[in-house]
């Protein structure tokens, strides 16, 4: 569902001050909406679905306008910012690399992509992997779904179709929107005609095969998904590879275990290679380095982007050595991968990351977040339909009342009512809420914006009512 495009009506706000929020003016801030106006004059509308604040200087965990007001971010711009805003040792990879000059070298050997590498082939739970490197995490969609295909090729000129789970999110290239969400009105694209296949995601709280009780792990699951598909007259012959967010962004949810083991015992019988999407959910944001830790599952392929550099655009494939080796020289490249700046920029993070223990720091976090924004859970049981997450991965699943579907409403006028007090989330316009801050937000400013939603909570459910 598309989210609207949100109001430039300024609205009278309290003032607030504490160490981490400050308010002082009518938000949107007046002084702000030329500035606004004028983005919205020469950008495309689908860029105006965010609260409207004009992001001046973003700092660790907190975002500031040119206007004297900060807000906790629980944004983390778009779930990228995992070691923080602008922290001080990327910046200064950054600086470092700029005043080399080195800003750029397609493919050609250069010695500042060669530690960032050998990180990340450290870091992989794949034995024997090689990495490549791009800009766009949908980039890295691209080549990891062109890998297996390649390989379905070898084996049947017709074993080249994909499969994915429905709702996920790819990226918006062509390929990547193939294996992204599901068909809706505005979607031209007939998947199954270009041999792409989608089955539905293991979402505990709206399981989509009767009781979740009767398939604790989710074997049975994965089975029927695949019986599905069998009576669709799609079959394991047909089909390259699997590509799956390891905790679907919407989700916040990871791939339950024994849904995983199932789907790599069949993929494996039938020479099926898998993927798993890390772009938003790794790099420590789930509690642990990777989504995939969570089910104990090693795939032939990841994908990286996001948190990967916590700001410059940086994104990678991860896998089998026999796989990535297959493109022969020339045929797998990108203009920007492995630029030189940005691959400083995304070693230095993953420095950070290590050196602050910040992966440890999401979970012990991301719990206390989670007891708190729980008591909504208690008080609201017919408007909750479920808070969880892993780390600082965390959804907040709003319901209707009187139909139990999704309320984004309800969702929506929460992170503009917290906007106005000085914690930032983005419309998500699905019904749910995100807490997805940098994660090495302070945990008393963590549970400082999860009283300010709660308190936000309360007021628009009495609004609602009134």
């Amino acid at each position: 569902m598309p989210f609207p495009t949100t109001s430039l009506t300024p609205v009278p706000t309290e003032r607030i001050e504490t160490s981490w929020r400050r308010i002082v003016t009518p938000i949107p801030v007046p002084e702000s909406l030329p500035v606004i106006e004028q983005l919205r004059r020469l950008e495309p509308r689908s860029l105006s679905g965010m609260p409207p604040i004009l992001w001046d200087r973003a700092t660790g965990f907190v975002v500031q306008d040119p206007y004297g007001n900060q807000w906790i971010d629980l944004t983390s711009g778009i779930v990228m910012a995992n070691a923080g805003h602008g922290h001080p040792q990327i910046s200064s990879a950054i600086r470092e690399m700029c005043a080399r000059p080195l800003m750029g070298t397609y493919i050609f050997p250069q010695q500042a992509r060669l530690p960032l590498l050998d990180k990340l082939v450290q870091l992989s739970p794949i034995p024997d992997s090689k990495a490549i490197l791009f800009s766009a995490g949908t980039e890295a969609t691209e080549c990891a779904m062109m890998l297996m295909r390649r390989h379905g090729r070898q084996i049947h000129p017709d074993k080249v179709g994909i499969l994915s789970f429905g709702d996920g999110y790819h990226g918006r290239t062509l390929a990547a929107a193939l294996a992204t969400g599901t068909p809706g009105p505005h979607d031209w694209i007939d998947r199954e005609r270009v041999c792409h296949y989608q089955i539905p995601f293991p979402f505990g709280p709206r399981w989509p095969w009767g009781d979740v009780a009767d398939d604790p792990t989710g074997e049975q699951a994965f089975a029927q998904s695949i019986e599905e598909l069998s009576q669709r007259g799609i079959t394991p012959d047909k089909i390259a590879g699997f590509i799956g967010e390891s905790v679907p962004g919407w989700a916040t949810w990871p791939i339950p275990r024994g849904y995983a083991a199932a789907l790599m015992a069949w993929a494996r019988e039938h020479n099926i290679l898998v993927c798993f999407d890390e772009v938003q959910c790794g790099c420590g944001r789930t509690g642990r380095m990777w989504g995939m830790e969570h089910f104990g599952v090693v795939p032939d392929l990841f994908t990286l982007g996001k948190g990967l550099s916590s700001s410059l655009p940086v994104s990678a494939v991860v896998g089998r050595s026999d796989i990535l080796d297959d493109p022969e020289a020339g045929d797998m490249s990108s203009t920007h991968g492995g630029n030189p700046v940005c691959a400083a920029a995304a070693l230095a993070c993953l420095q950070v990351l290590e050196e602050e223990q910040l992966v440890a720091a999401a979970a012990s976090t991301g719990q206390l977040v989670l007891n708190s924004l729980n008591e909504l859970a208690d008080e609201f049981p017919d408007r909750i339909l479920s808070i969880h997450g892993p780390g600082l991965f965390i959804g907040v699943h709003i319901r209707r009342p009187d139909t139990g579907e999704s309320d984004a409403q309800l969702a929506d006028a929460i992170v503009l009512e917290s906007m106005r007090r000085g914690v930032l989330m983005f419309v998500t316009g699905r019904g749910f809420l995100k807490f997805t801050p940098p994660l090495g937000i302070e945990p008393e400013a963590a549970l400082e914006a999860a009283e300010v939603i709660k308190a936000c909570f309360r007021e628009c459910v009495a609004a609602l009512s009134a």
